[in-house]
């Protein structure tokens, strides 16, 4: 008795493995993108929104929120930023401090008695709309993950 074995399906097999790995590593990369776009589209709805804080409309800080990709040595990074200068007191709220009138200048504002040379601003409370923003688009990973591979290669219903 004898048992022979084709050695091309072993080939077979390994091209599709092969082709398998490639499909995954491009599904992989365009979850990351599309996470990372979702995270700057749900930041830039939180800056813009009348109901939400920091209450910032449509100005600099939400000019400044962008998202991005890279990939290298085998990892794929998506990321939100902003190159705002106030992007951190946005994100991490500042302390207790004096704000102080420079010059011969003096501070006042609607409901003030009178101007003043100088107050005591109580600090800002960080709002982490980058960071929340990140976290609910992760949040989606496997719903996106499955979207990707049904659009690209029809494999999850």
């Amino acid at each position: 008795m004898s048992i022979s074995i084709n050695f091309d399906y072993f080939e077979k097999i390994k091209t599709f493995l092969q082709r398998l790995t490639f499909d995954l590593n491009e599904a992989t990369q365009e979850t990351a993108k599309r996470l990372a776009s979702r995270a700057e589209y749900l930041a830039k709805k939180r800056v813009k929104s009348p109901y939400q804080k920091p209450l910032m409309g449509t100005g600099k800080y939400f000019r400044s929120i962008q998202s991005g990709f890279a990939k290298g040595g085998g990892l794929f990074v998506g990321k939100v930023e902003s190159n705002s200068p106030i992007a951190g007191i946005i994100e991490f709220g500042s302390p207790p401090h004096k704000i102080k009138a420079r010059g011969n200048k003096f501070l006042f504002w609607p409901g003030a008695k009178h101007p003043v040379n100088e107050v005591n601003h109580p600090g800002t409370p960080p709002f982490r709309v980058l960071r929340n923003a990140t976290e609910e688009s992760v949040e989606e990973i496997e719903k996106v993950f499955r979207s990707v591979l049904k659009q690209k290669y029809n494999w999850i219903s």
